[in-house]
């Protein structure tokens, strides 16, 4: 893993929620490649307690950091209708920016966000963190060793959609799609409330059919994103198809902890938790004339099934993911070895945000290109949009990349500026709106 002969000093934007619980626990372990020396956020006690955490400086207005403090570059975990103008404004004061997920809310925020990055010698960039995932990466493994065959189709059910699912097939792909298709079918539920802002009254089944130069196909297929109303819990079912064989990977569950709750001081059980877990295998075909088996050992049957494990350290740092086949094993070895872990149900979670991190200071270094660039991000918000243009006519193709504007962009443009009273691309209205919470 590479180094920077410096870390790169870095503003936390944003101290709710996911900065509190994924990003400060991993800080620790980032001190080589960054260091925060300031935390920004409109709520006094949130960015006071997490700039004490970090031995930081606290800042309230965006406009108070960047004039009073020296900073590379920021950490944006922001609600989703900041992301657009936080990124412009860092970009115009000439700081890189990395941006949660989803990256922004239109294709029309997108292009500003990477004209103002371009324009200011600066780098922004997503936190994507799915492909990072121990799967993903065994993926992508699996493909460059060539044990199940050119992979040509993915199958991918309720194994979560969008943005995030966007940016594993890119990835896998290495290559930008040509064309989509996509179908939506929306019902009526009973309201489940997960958070606030996650009310739901609704439940929209999405079917994609995203195509790629090389003949790969991917038919991603999941409804309400993160299957908040309990039907499907993430991870759900996906399957990397290759002529020789396949990759499967199916959701299980592990229990949580037992919750309790206090009574009279005396402890009572409510409950525990279920939470997703997954398990996978390589199904491999071995033919009868493999080179591989003697005639002693050759297989009754010629399908080999080789389960896929993650392997850890005994302080349950995550090391890999691997599987042992007829042909040797193949392996991901992670290289992210911080020390740290987020307050996740699984260590491997961390590791995934500290790689966008890591991938963001060592381009901010000029020692790495980013392995997810802001043209990526763009393609990934490209391929969302696209897919709901499509259903919004019922399932046409859409050639990509897509010249022109879309009409669904229109349409959500025209729904902010509803709800927020503002134009979504006027940067400075935008700052001055407080995305408000329940």
């Amino acid at each position: 893993m590479l180094v920077p002969e410096k870390p790169v000093k870095v503003a936390l934007i944003g101290a709710g929620h996911r900065s509190n619980r994924i990003y400060k626990p991993l800080f620790p372990g980032l001190k080589p490649w960054i260091q925060v020396v300031a935390v920004c956020d409109p709520v006094k006690e949130h960015a006071d307690s997490m700039a004490e955490a970090l031995g930081a400086k606290a800042y309230y207005q965006i406009q108070d950091l960047v004039a009073q403090e020296e900073i590379e570059a920021a950490i944006v975990v922001v609600p989703i209708p900041l992301h657009h103008p936080y990124s412009v404004y860092l970009s115009e004061h000439k700081i890189h920016s990395l941006v949660e997920t989803t990256w922004c809310a239109t294709l029309s925020q997108a292009r500003a966000m990477i004209d103002a990055a371009k324009r200011n010698g600066v780098y922004t960039r997503v936190a994507e963190n799915f492909f990072r995932y121990p799967i993903d990466r065994f993926a992508q493994t699996l493909r460059d060793s060539g044990y199940i065959g050119d992979i040509k189709r993915i199958f991918s059910y309720n194994d979560h959609t969008g943005y995030h699912s966007n940016s594993r097939w890119l990835v896998f792909a290495k290559e930008y799609p040509d064309w989509i298709s996509s179908t939506h079918h929306t019902m009526d539920v009973m309201p489940g409330y997960q958070i606030p802002e996650r009310y739901i009254d609704q439940e929209t089944f999405r079917s994609r059919f995203i195509h790629f130069p090389s003949g790969l196909m991917v038919i991603d297929q999941a409804a309400n994103i993160k299957g908040m109303l309990g039907r499907h819990v993430r991870p759900g079912y996906t399957e990397w198809q290759g002529y020789r064989g396949t990759l499967v990977q199916e959701g299980g569950r592990y229990e949580a902890p037992t919750h309790y709750f206090l009574d009279n001081n005396k402890r009572v059980e409510v409950g525990r938790g279920v939470h997703p877990d997954w398990e996978a295998e390589v199904r491999c075909s071995v033919y009868e004339d493999s080179k591989v088996f003697s005639e002693e050992e050759k297989p009754v049957h010629p399908n080999y099934i080789s389960k896929v494990e993650r392997y850890y350290d005994d302080d349950f740092n995550w090391m890999g993911i691997r599987a042992f086949t007829p042909e040797g094993m193949i392996d991901y070895k992670n290289p992210i070895q911080i020390g740290v872990k987020s307050e996740n149900y699984y260590p491997e979670y961390g590791i995934a945000v500290a790689g966008h991190m890591i991938d963001f200071a060592l381009q901010i270094r000029g020692l790495a290109d980013s392995e997810f660039d802001d043209e990526d991000a763009y393609m990934s918000m490209m391929i969302e949009m696209c897919a709901r243009e499509s259903a919004l006519h019922d399932g046409q193709h859409i050639k990509l990349p897509y010249e022109g504007e879309l009409e669904i962009d229109s349409l959500i443009m025209k729904k902010m500026r509803e709800e927020y009273g503002r134009d979504p691309l006027d940067v400075e209205a935008m700052m001055a709106y407080i995305h408000q919470k329940p």
